[in-house]
């Protein structure tokens, strides 16, 4: 019985040690993040956290293989000159003018998370507002930033829009409606808070320019050179319309998942595979595979296996039961589950954390079966572990992928520079959701 605690009790050590070693890693870039989390993942197995199967049965594949193939769907758009076009004519109808083109592209980010999913939003959209942003002569940093921390709070707003809703909603029975009525006013009042933000620090540089004569004239030569480029492109309108097609067949199919029965990621998939075959005559597979962001896929498969540390050590089940267990004041239960959790889901991947919560929480508001409002338990999870993503880079999987499309298209998003906007909006959303809950536990 001594050798057994011992060893759990070492190997609970072991995990939260290569645990901080792997996150101090990612935060100071001293070597690429892939190799730093694939280093942790293998230290884990080395020193007997975790055997090999199970660390590899912790790698979450249908992520993997959505990223995988939603990557894949991408390049092929922008070979085909999609993004191009599109860049030239919402140009041509913004006429320039940077608070509409932010405007444009954070809200088209935040409705399409909530009914779609937001890593496939974030692909989709970040390649294009680089392109176009920089087209037009603007630093598209800030553009970026605001889209992946819109898309986490977009996504928090539907049954399908994040991971650890799907958890909860249906452990609980919670419907698609009732997450878009009950989550509308914080998800509404967040949103406001990060346009508000964003605009109030850079409003000179999202200020329309119609006032501005030497920045509209700018802007026009810059509007001139896009359409030049865009005329001179050749543009295969058969490629276009069968990327097109394949585009919104898989987009369809993320729609009606739960009529067809099939994993995100088959569907994915399905739209990936299907395209490469209707355009094989245009663009080889080696140059496809060649183009997708293997290192991004390989840092979500080691963080992943280091999260899985955590959980088989005991880590997360101690932290759940501790934040459940400090209070029986109802008021303050919900603030504990609402800020533990966003907190957390800054550090981890919040998809082990909420699996572990539910049965926890299950057990919790049992305990308050009395209670009118012993749901909003269930809220302040919701609402802490999908805002709380936003906090650092590796705390959604819409960061990880919006900060390594940045890179690749030439724009440095560094784990300090990400954090310094999106630490202090991220408390400034869960204080929405604080006074939204408490509010409702008690006037409502």
């Amino acid at each position: 019985m001594f050798l057994e605690n011992f060893a759990q009790s070492s190997g609970l050590w072991i995990a939260l040690v290569i645990f901080v070693l792997t996150f101090t890693g990612v935060v100071f870039e001293v070597f690429d993040k892939s190799v730093v989390a694939m280093v942790g993942a293998i230290s884990l197995v080395l020193s007997g956290v975790l055997s090999f199967d199970q660390a590899v049965e912790s790698i979450n594949f249908e992520i993997i293989a959505l990223l995988a193939a939603m990557m894949i769907i991408v390049e092929i758009a922008e070979e085909s000159g999609l993004f191009t076009m599109i860049n030239f004519k919402l140009a041509k109808f913004s006429k320039g003018n940077p608070f509409f083109i932010f405007l444009f592209f954070t809200l088209i980010t935040a409705i399409g998370s909530a009914f779609l999913d937001n890593v496939t939003i974030v692909l989709i959209v970040v390649p294009i507002t680089i392109a176009l942003v920089r087209g037009l002569g603007y630093n598209p940093f800030i553009y970026v930033m605001a889209e992946i921390m819109i898309s986490n709070i977009g996504g928090a707003w539907t049954l399908i829009g994040d991971p650890p809703n799907v958890l909860v909603g249906t452990a609980v029975g919670f419907s698609f409606n009732s997450f878009i009525v009950t989550l509308a006013i914080p998800i509404f009042l967040s949103i406001l808070a990060l346009l508000a933000a964003f605009y109030t620090i850079h409003w000179k540089d999202l200020k329309p320019i119609h006032h501005h004569l030497p920045k509209l004239f700018m802007s026009n030569v810059l509007l001139k050179k896009l359409e030049y480029k865009h005329q001179k492109t050749h543009l295969s309108k058969a490629y276009m319309t069968k990327v097109v097609i394949a585009f919104l067949l898989t987009i369809l199919g993320f729609l009606f998942q739960g009529f067809l029965n099939l994993p995100i990621a088959v569907i994915a998939a399905t739209g990936a595979f299907l395209l490469m075959l209707v355009v094989n005559k245009q663009i080889h597979a080696h140059h496809i595979f060649s183009k997708i962001e293997w290192s991004t896929l390989g840092f979500f498969a080691g963080l992943f296996v280091v999260v899985a540390g955590l959980e088989h050590s005991g880590i997360l089940n101690v932290l759940a039961q501790s934040i459940v267990g400090m209070t029986d004041n109802f008021n303050l239960l919900i603030l504990i589950i609402l800020w533990a959790s966003g907190f957390l889901s800054t550090l981890v991947n919040n998809v082990p954390f909420v699996t572990v919560m539910i049965p926890i929480l299950m057990t919790v508001t049992g305990h308050y079966s009395g209670n009118p409002h012993a749901d909003i338990l269930w809220w302040a999870l919701i609402l802490g572990s999908a805002l709380g993503g936003n906090g650092t880079v590796i705390g959604a999987s819409a960061n990880v992928i919006g900060v390594d499309l940045a890179q690749k298209n030439g724009l440095k998003i560094s784990f300090l520079s990400y954090l310094k906007y999106s630490l202090p909006l991220t408390i400034v959303t869960l204080v929405i959701s604080s006074a939204y809950l408490l509010i409702w536990a008690n006037y409502f």
